[in-house]
């Protein structure tokens, strides 16, 4: 169960992710006609007959319509990456996340061969939904919300264990244990928080119009307001101006309140 204090926060930072605040991944994308070129011989998927687990309960659960664009699926050992996806598996994110799967464009899909066959099938899974959803929505969706549901999706868990018979030893088992870095941890609390709360079925039934709109806005599934919309920023300078113009209102009210209490201070003492 998840505590007060804690449910508290929690509504509070949906709230913000849901009105676009959260920062998006940063991978690098080699450009499309690289991308065209090393993924020529590629395996292609077809989201309307894939019987991966979590394109499966995307398609037939959650019933977001499969995309009919295929996706094309690559497998590389690590050293063995061409050098159009160096700097891909290279950037920040990669190392934070210990990165053996990226999606781009939202239909290649690499996947670094693990060694283990149960991992390598969940990175494709968890990327599959990656493609699924970036193909069924016709904005981009925030960093956040595509990580929550990519995890939630494949292994909905913050740590796995996978094993193999060892290659050296006889009877022997080797064991890899894999968890979830503190920061997509939250991304899958947030949905496991938002299931406790109103339960599966209409967070299924929300997550599928958040994909098919492109809105991704908590607030009436918390029972909350709808978010206002952003105004336009026509030139750049005005959302700026709001912003110093608020400040400066916070700082004069605090003023004016603090000249309040003192005068009030000399009336009662």
């Amino acid at each position: 169960m998840i505590s007060s204090g804690f449910r508290s926060i929690l509504v509070g930072a949906l709230v913000l992710l849901s009105t676009g605040l959260a920062a998006a991944g940063d991978i690098f994308c080699p450009p499309e006609d690289a991308l065209i070129k090393l993924f020529k011989d590629a395996r292609r998927v077809d989201l309307r007959t894939c019987q991966a687990s979590s394109v499966l309960a995307l398609r037939n659960v959650v019933k977001i319509p499969a995309p009919e664009t295929a996706v094309l699926v690559k497998t590389f050992a690590r050293k063995s990456l061409p050098a159009e996806l160096r700097e891909t598996f290279a950037s920040p994110d990669a190392s934070n996340s210990a990165l053996n799967g990226v999606t781009m464009n939202g239909r290649y899909i690499v996947v670094i061969r693990s060694g283990f066959a149960k991992e390598d099938s969940d990175i494709l899974n968890h990327e599959l939904v990656h493609a699924y959803i970036s193909l069924a929505s016709p904005k981009p969706l925030p960093f956040w919300f595509q990580e929550a549901s990519a995890v939630h999706f494949s292994t909905d868990t913050s740590r796995r264990v996978y094993g193999k018979p060892s290659e050296k030893l006889s009877g022997v088992t080797e064991a890899k244990v894999v968890e979830l870095t503190g920061q997509y941890q939250r991304k899958l609390q947030s949905f496991h928080f938002l299931i406790e709360r109103v339960g599966i079925k209409r967070f299924y039934k929300w997550y599928a119009n958040a994909v098919e709109t492109g809105i991704i806005d908590t607030h009436p599934l918390l029972g909350l307001s709808a978010a206002r919309p952003p105004i336009p920023d026509e030139s750049g300078k005005p959302l700026l101006i709001g912003i110093i113009v608020a400040a400066m209102v916070i700082v004069l009210t605090m003023i004016v309140r603090g000249l309040v209490s003192a005068k009030r201070d000399r009336e009662f003492y």
